[in-house]
């Protein structure tokens, strides 16, 4: 199956658009206090975000639902904490060729470091329950320093 990388750009213009709002209201909907700081301050959000995600029961019918929310979250803590951005990859020898990704990190040395937080927040919403959100940002900060 071929990637149509055109089209992955024009979808990515959607995504970049929802992701704020949805973000927001998962925030909301998780009962944080001032919630439209995790736009700002995602950082706030993580602890409590992992501690809420160790304690969900993830059936199959909520996975892709939550997976797209922790996707949201961790491309936006790793844009603020490593002041990386999001972006379509179009390096065609990439794994991640045609996925949305975080990259051009300020704080890490590799230029070409980057990260599929969609695929990151899969892993994790495929763990079982006791899963750790800050693990799995220790463990992508870890892969992204080493390269």
């Amino acid at each position: 199956m071929s990637l149509d990388i055109e089209k992955q750009k024009e979808r990515f213009n959607s995504f970049r658009e929802e992701r704020l709002p949805v973000l927001h209201d998962f925030s909301k909907g998780l009962g944080f206090q001032d919630p439209h700081e995790i736009l700002i301050n995602p950082e706030k959000f993580l602890q409590p975000i992992s501690s809420w995600l160790s304690d969900q029961e993830i059936s199959a019918e909520s996975k892709n639902w939550i997976t797209v929310r922790i996707g949201y979250f961790l491309g936006e803590l790793f844009v603020e904490r490593h002041g990386g951005c999001w972006s379509v990859c179009q390096a065609p020898s990439s794994r991640y060729y045609g996925h949305f990704v975080v990259g051009e990190f300020s704080s890490f040395d590799n230029a070409n470091a980057l990260f599929d937080p969609m695929e990151a927040a899969f892993v994790l919403t495929s763990q079982p329950k006791g899963r750790s959100l800050v693990e799995i940002v220790k463990e992508i900060e870890d892969s992204l320093s080493g390269l």
